[in-house]
């Protein structure tokens, strides 16, 4: 009976136990939670990245945290303007929710920092933050002394929008420089070789900053039965410390032919492409 009696209590404690566990209020959801990068620190799309601001001033309404399906991206969309030597380069571009494709819903009253980050640099640093107006969600900053190359970030604050409010989340975009390209072919005669001979494509690129990086060439044939431009040959060349390249190729059968040369895009810079230049193989 005894043990009966230890039983009963022992099974009884268990339950208050559990039943304890249960009601116990669940621990507040921290931004951990859901922002954790593998090396451990959340990394928040403004706190470390604008000087002196947390994450509070970006994830506005985060306070009681909103419903995830309440969390709507905003387009943030930057172009960058060169007006001229004197004046410098005009940052403009505009914040909103892009409705349909056709209807662009501006978002007045938001604050966006600017940046600027120095071509091979890591960080981006401060230029100033600026105000969305209007119904288009416009802003404008002029850099007076611009550094050439440089890259260019908009970072918008996260923001409460709409009749029916909905929250809307930091949104970042960056704007990256374009080098400069030539391509020439060298070795023609009345643009044309004769078969068993070279054609040498060549040119400059800028700023000299690409020196070490590839430029890609690549040569398409004109299929005599069809008419349509077939691959025939690619290659790369590398940009010397004096901005240029050079890459040969010796076709392989007569024709009419094209070729034009190529940057990849890097974290430094877009991508960008010559015009095609052509020539004959007799």
């Amino acid at each position: 009976m005894k043990r009966k009696i230890v039983l009963a209590v022992v099974l009884c404690l268990a339950v208050v136990a559990l039943l304890g566990v249960a009601a116990a209020p669940a621990a507040a959801a921290t931004c951990t939670d859901c922002h954790v990068s593998p090396d451990g620190p959340p990394a928040p799309a403004c706190g470390d990245m604008v000087t002196g601001v947390d994450c509070a001033t970006c994830h506005k309404g985060m306070s009681p945290h909103p419903d995830l399906a309440s969390l709507v991206k905003s387009a943030l969309d930057l172009w960058l303007w060169d007006l001229s030597t004197d004046t410098g380069y005009e940052l403009r571009g505009r914040l909103g929710k892009d409705i349909t494709g056709f209807i662009f819903l501006g978002h007045p009253g938001v604050v966006v920092y600017l940046q600027q980050r120095l071509w091979g640099a890591t960080d981006f640093t401060d230029l100033t933050q600026v105000t969305t107006e209007g119904r288009g969600g416009w802003f404008t900053y002029t850099v007076a002394s611009p550094t050439p190359w440089a890259a260019y970030r908009a970072i918008a604050q996260g923001h409460v929008f709409g009749v029916v409010p909905r929250l809307y989340m930091p949104q970042r975009t960056t704007l990256l420089p374009t080098p400069g390209l030539t391509l020439k072919l060298g070795g023609l005669t009345d643009r044309s070789i004769t078969l068993g001979r070279s054609v040498t494509a060549k040119g400059t690129a800028a700023p000299t900053l690409l020196t070490g990086e590839n430029v890609g060439a690549t040569v398409f044939v004109k299929g005599p039965r069809t008419g349509r431009w077939l691959k025939a040959k690619s290659g790369t060349a590398e940009i010397s410390a004096t901005g240029t390249y050079a890459w040969k190729y010796t076709p392989g059968r007569r024709g009419s032919f094209r070729v034009r040369a190529a940057i990849a895009a890097t974290d430094n810079h877009n991508a960008v492409t010559t015009t095609w230049r052509y020539f004959k193989v007799k």
